[in-house]
Formats: structure tokens, C-alpha cells, sequence
């Protein structure tokens, strides 16, 4: 599912933009493009255990449909998928962290955030269809099944750390060594934003989504997966949001519990965002006033909500300066 939901996973950070993976588009057939990939798919047969049971590919897969953000994964192995999970805010695929790896213009984007056009996925005749992040891919496991090889996630949908999905899809595609390298360097791209970064060490951060109006979302669990990445910037959910948010859920009036050293909000509209913006309490938190708060669209929140390979670093490029100046803050 492309859209914000109410459960956010927490945000992630990253330091820069990642660089050495480079890709190309589909071929002209609309099959998934290897070319510019750095070894050879091999290993086939493999199955893939995961939460249906497992699945086996007979073969290098070369017609892919990506249903929740895999084509990212693909993309630092050069392969365009010839079908993804549109984004309702970005519904022409042109995600900037893809610029230069992938072009997904020749792409079908797939509606999945009702219910699934299975006719459409089957004319699209896929030899692979990647689910490791579908929501309510329950509903439709078996009858994918029937189309595709249909690997799902491990356990449940936004479980997985970005690490692990990235390498259940590498092992899929048949280039789980490949992958690992570019897991290594997007990890590589947050140690270096924590020794870069040294001051975060410490500092404390609240993340919150405004959905609609007085309908607010906050991350309230420290131990979710994204929440991972900053702790290796040595930053801490802040103890006001755990003791105040219930359900993820807080009312307007108790916003100034948002407050920490580092406050981001998403906001569903600009509309919600000028609403937002004519609250006092909102306007009085400390982090507002001191400029420590980032204010994000609903792409770069969606975004946030799923973090993957390619993403991460993209994000930190939105995030860093006012990291920075939390870093730098005594």
C-alpha cells in the first residue's frame, strides 16, 4: 500500500546521496532491464521461505512486478521492474532517489490501494511478483500465486528491517551478493552522518503525521523498525511522546508533548499544514520556535513511512540541515 496510514514506522535518516549504482530503463519488450548490473544471476533453482509458506523460481526472473517499493532494491542491481505499486503522490513513478538508475516512465504503475486488478497483473504475464512489504497481501497471496512466483514478506508487512527485505529481494533475483554491497553502502552513508553528526548523540526526536484535521499520528514505539536508524545516530524516542501518545494517537491539545530536540510532522495537504501553522500550541512548541522542527509533504512522509535502500540517503538530504543545527545545538 502506497499511501500514509495511520500506523506510521518512524523516520529514517541517512547522510548523502548514495553513489556507484548505476542503471538503466526496461528494454523495449517491457522485460525487466539486468543491463549495467554487476554479476550474472545465478543459482537457480532457489526457494524463498516466508510468511505463506515458500516459493520457488525456476529461473532468472526477467519480467518483474514490484508491489510495495522493491523496485528500489532493483534498481541498485539495474533492473526495471515492469510493474509497480503506484504512489498516490507521485503517481508518474518519478521518485528523484531513482534519477540516474532506472526510469519507470515505460513501467505499468498498479493501483494497490484498494483492491488488486488481478486481470490487469495477469495480462502483464510477470515471471516474479515481489510482496515483501503488501499490506493486506493475505487477501491475495494464493490468487497471486496462481499468476506468478509470489515471494511475501518473513512475518507480517513493515516488520522487516529495509536490510532484510533488500535481501530477501536480491536472493529472489538471484544476486544476494550484489545487494549486500548496496546494503553495505547506504549503512556505510549513516555511520558517516553519525561521526559527521556527533552532537545527535543523545538528542531526543518525535516524529507525527497530520492525517486530518485534529486527526494526528505520532510514533510512539521505540523499538519499531525504523527507529533502528536513529538510534545509530545515538538519538532517543523522546520520553514525553512514549509517556503521553496513546495508540498513536494525541490530541491538538496536548502538541506541545511533540516538543524534543528534533520535531518532524508530515502533513497529509497544504491545506492541514496551514491549519496546523494557525495553532497556537503548535506554533508555541520550543522546537518551532527554534527552528528544530521539519516540516515534510506527504511524499517525503510516505517515504519516511517505508524506507528502503534508496530512499534513506534521499531523505537525509530533506532532514540534514535541520539535524545539523540540532547537532550543533549545546
Amino acid at each position: 500500500m502506497r499511501g500514509i496510514r495511520k500506523s506510521l514506522a518512524a523516520i529514517c535518516v541517512a547522510a548523502a546521496v548514495m553513489v556507484g549504482i548505476v542503471a538503466c530503463g526496461s528494454d523495449d519488450d517491457g522485460v525487466a532491464s539486468q543491463e549495467g548490473g554487476t554479476a550474472a544471476a545465478a543459482g537457480f533453482p532457489v526457494t524463498i521461505k516466508h510468511a505463506f509458506g515458500s516459493t520457488t523460481i525456476s529461473a532468472e526472473p526477467k519480467k518483474i512486478i514490484a508491489l510495495s517499493y522493491e523496485e528500489d532494491t532493483l534498481a541498485t542491481l539495474g533492473i526495471t521492474p515492469i510493474a509497480y505499486g503506484q504512489n498516490p503522490y507521485k503517481p508518474d513513478g518519478d521518485f528523484p532517489w531513482l534519477e540516474g538508475r532506472i526510469d519507470l516512465a515505460d513501467s505499468t504503475a498498479l493501483d494497490t490501494s484498494g483492491d488488486l486488478n488481478l486481470e490487469q497483473i495477469a495480462a502483464l504475464d510477470p515471471d516474479l511478483i515481489l510482496a515483501t512489504n503488501f499490506y493486506g497481501l493475505a487477501d491475495y497471496y494464493d490468487r497471486l500465486g496462481e499468476i506468478a512466483p509470489t515471494v511475501a514478506y518473513e512475518t507480517d508487512a513493515g516488520i522487516s528491517t529495509w536490510q532484510d527485505v533488500s535481501t530477501l529481494i536480491g536472493r529472489a533475483v538471484g544476486r544476494e551478493a550484489d545487494v549486500a554491497k548496496a546494503i553495505e553502502a547506504t549503512e556505510k552513508i549513516v555511520s558517516d552522518t553519525a561521526a559527521e553528526l556527533s552532537g545527535l548523540a543523545g538528542k531526543t526526536f518525535s516524529y507525527s503525521y497530520y492525517y486530518e484535521s485534529n486527526g494526528l499520528a505520532v510514533i510512539d514505539d521505540p523499538k519499531t523498525i525504523s527507529v533502528q536508524l536513529y538510534d545509530q545516530l545515538g538519538m532517543n524516542l523522546s520520553p514525553r511522546v512514549t509517556a503521553s501518545v496513546v495508540d498513536r494517537a494525541l490530541s491538538l491539545e496536548k502538541i506541545g508533548e511533540l516538543d524534543a530536540d528534533f520535531m518532524m510532522i508530515g502533513f497529509a495537504t497544504d491545506e492541514l499544514r496551514t491549519e496546523m501553522k494557525a495553532n497556537d500550541l503548535y506554533t508555541r512548541i520550543p522546537a518551532v520556535v527554534d527552528g528544530r522542527a521539519q516540516e515534510v509533504d506527504a511524499f517525503t512522509a510516505g517515504a519516511v513511512n517505508n524506507p528502503t535502500i534508496l530512499n534513506i540517503p534521499w531523505q537525509l538530504e530533506q532532514l540534514k540541515p535541520t539535524l545539523a543545527k540540532v547537532a550543533a545545538a549545546g
